[in-house]
């Protein structure tokens, strides 16, 4: 290769690079979502008219964070340090706020019963942060292992950063079982399975034995939900708000969430709501060609 055509075939790598960079979403949201266009009503926070979730499988994007955790010998609370790659850790000011918390831990339950809880930990000075599973979760005995995954925005640059790994418990799992919700669960619909498509998620809920049940926000929005994929096959998860349709507020009300359909294959959609108490609905939704 002469010397114009190292120029030229270096300006050109230079140029797609600038490109891909400036594509790149700027904002936490904006990664999580597309078209991040959020609705303000009573400050409480929904996804736009043209905002959908995507799926994400951290390992496989190699994020420049990795998450190492670790519980204690209860398995009650447990520590975690996101880690760069010279080795250091965030700490507390290096950390933005996203839906009214600095870090999102997500953790599912992958042996004995089948269990999800969305935790926030708190940074302490050296870096490490702390967190304690909820009295509700830990009913039962849950131990056995954990896939965790997290999800913050980088104060500096404002972007999202996602890491994942395994965690395993001190306790042995008891037979497998599903922890009941306080609230029930009374359809889950969905406007396509194919993989690929863009998707509408809508979920009708109630409250016990079909009483009102009035949704109060819970981190900024009226719900939060994960969709997680197979264990082995496709570990990864999408992190969704709902979409303002107009039926969140009524007796028995239905959420609505977007999301860009991932492969083929079963996946758990868990569902973080509010009604006076953190509550947690479970549904799998299975995704073809």
């Amino acid at each position: 290769m002469n010397t114009r055509h190292q120029f030229w075939f270096i300006t050109g790598v230079a140029a797609l690079v600038f490109a891909v960079l400036r594509s790149l979403p700027d904002t936490h949201c904006a990664f999580l979502h597309s078209d991040h266009q959020p609705v303000v009503v009573g400050n409480v926070e929904f996804c736009g008219v043209n905002e959908e979730a995507n799926y994400y499988q951290p390992k496989v994007l190699q994020f420049p964070v990795g998450l190492d955790i670790h519980l204690n010998q209860s398995g009650e609370r447990g520590t975690l340090k996101l880690v760069r790659e010279d080795g250091t850790a965030y700490l507390n000011h290096e950390v933005a706020v996203t839906h009214t918390e600095k870090v999102h831990l997500h953790l599912r339950q992958l042996s004995g019963r089948l269990a999800y809880v969305h935790l926030h930990p708190v940074a302490q000075d050296d870096g490490t942060w702390t967190f304690t599973f909820p009295a509700d979760f830990m009913k039962g005995n849950p131990g056995g292992s954990y896939q965790a995954f997290v999800d913050f925005a980088d104060q500096r640059s404002g972007r999202i950063l996602l890491a994942e790994a395994k965690v395993e418990g001190p306790r042995t799992p008891l037979a497998p079982s599903t922890p009941l919700a306080r609230n029930q669960l009374l359809a889950f619909e969905t406007t396509s399975r194919n993989t690929g498509d863009s998707c509408v998620i809508r979920v009708k809920l109630s409250a016990p034995e079909g009483a009102k049940l009035k949704l109060q926000p819970i981190m900024g929005s009226l719900g939060h939900a994960v969709l997680m994929g197979p264990i082995e096959a496709l570990p990864g998860y999408a992190h969704m708000h709902p979409s303002l349709e107009g039926g969140e507020y009524s007796e028995a009300p239905t959420l609505a969430f977007k999301l860009k359909l991932p492969p083929p294959g079963v996946y758990d959609f868990w569902l973080n709501i509010s009604d006076g108490r953190p509550d947690t609905l479970h549904a799998q939704l299975t995704v073809t060609r």
